[in-house]
C-alpha cells in the first residue's frame, strides 16, 4: 500500500476502535464514507464486506 492507502486504513481503524470504546463518541461503521477525495482521486475506505468484518471484530471484543 502507499502512504496514502496507509493513512486511509488507520482511518478507518480509529473509526472501529471509537465506535468499540464508546458509542457515544464513535461513528456507526454504516456512516463511514464509502471514498475519500485526496486531491483529485477518490479513494475507497470501505466496502459492505469492510462492514461485515469491522462489526464481527467489534463483536468479538465485546
Amino acid at each position: 500500500m502507499n502512504i496514502i492507502q496507509n493513512r486511509l486504513v488507520d482511518s478507518y481503524v480509529v473509526l472501529v476502535l471509537a465506535n468499540m470504546v464508546d458509542e457515544t463518541k464513535g461513528m456507526p461503521i454504516a456512516d463511514v464514507p464509502e471514498y475519500k477525495r485526496i486531491g483529485i482521486v477518490d479513494y475507497p475506505i470501505r466496502s459492505e464486506v469492510e462492514i461485515i468484518v469491522a462489526e464481527k471484530t467489534i463483536e468479538a471484543f465485546s
